[in-house]
């Protein structure tokens, strides 16, 4: 019998063929589904700062009026400079990019777009430090309360919102392991599950290989 990992969110054919290649299977879908805010464009933004992917589309549509851009993750970089938009600032954390941004850059006018799920980290040091930071929401995500009618040997997970979803619809089953992204999402996974395990970089095939190591040490 192969042991079964159950991903919250859909993947691509590399990183399936990275669980498959292992003899393990896997199982993937959306738990939450990301809708995009229509804004209007605005030339006084600033300095924009992203924390998301979900954010890169209202970027790329307002390219015209964003001078200067920082982001979480090197994904995203990766993903904004392919479109021809090189970032400022790059930071595995927001609290960390915000610790950058805000020591580097203290005159700058700053504009987030994020939306209304968005970590407080953040926003809150940007308002002990004193420094104008605008809110724009720009997406909003929606849970798909999907239930599963067996155990998974593990299951990973890349939001706090993606837990609290899968927890609520699958209320009695519960994974042998939960393999979260990072330490915000354990966290919240904490309240659920047990055995909790943190992928040791964010990005989606470390928390893939993060499982199937868990897995191949039990």
């Amino acid at each position: 019998m192969k042991v079964d990992i159950l991903s919250t969110k859909t993947l691509t054919e590399s990183q399936v063929e990275l669980v498959l290649n292992t003899g393990m299977s896997i199982t993937h879908y959306n738990v939450l589904i990301t809708e995009h805010n229509s804004i209007t464009p605005n030339c006084h933004w600033g300095h924009v700062i992203i924390t998301s992917q979900n954010a890169i589309p209202a970027v790329l549509e307002n390219r015209d009026h964003i001078k200067q851009i920082s982001c979480v993750g090197n994904v995203t970089s990766d993903i904004l400079i392919s479109n021809g938009i090189t970032p400022l600032e790059t930071a595995d954390h927001s609290s960390n990019l915000a610790l950058k941004l805000t020591d580097t850059y203290p005159d700058h006018y700053f504009t987030y777009l994020c939306s209304k799920q968005r970590r407080e980290e953040l926003p809150a040091l940007f308002l002990e430090k004193k420094i104008p930071l605008k809110e724009l929401i720009v997406y909003h995500s929606i849970a798909v309360m999907k239930s599963f009618d067996r155990i998974f040997a593990a299951v990973t997970f890349y939001s706090p919102k993606g837990v609290h979803a899968f927890a609520k619809a699958n209320q009695n089953n519960k994974p042998l392991i939960a393999i979260c992204i990072g330490d915000t999402t354990a966290r919240t996974a904490m309240h659920y599950y047990k055995n909790v395990k943190i992928a040791t970089k964010q990005t989606v095939e470390n928390t893939l290989i993060t499982a199937i190591k868990a897995l191949h040490n039990d």
